[in-house]
């Protein structure tokens, strides 16, 4: 995963809580059912994926599935 602003033709946009991600659609099968997540724990910071958890995804920390961030 990186930082980038550059949407291209084939990548999907998801937005939640008015953060965008931008997802190649080499890298959108990988996160097909997954929980993203950036983290800071300690002094590090970075993603954190997890595989798909019905439990979780009920909640899915406020955000509704609609919005394609769960």
């Amino acid at each position: 995963m990186a930082f980038d602003n550059n949407v291209r033709d084939n990548d999907q946009v998801y937005t939640c809580h008015d953060v965008k991600v931008i997802v190649d659609d080499r890298t959108q099968s990988y996160l097909n059912s997954a929980t993203v997540a950036y983290v800071q724990d300690n002094g590090r910071t970075g993603f954190r994926i997890e595989p798909h958890n019905p439990v979780a995804a009920a909640d899915c920390g406020g955000c509704p599935s609609s919005a394609g961030c769960c």
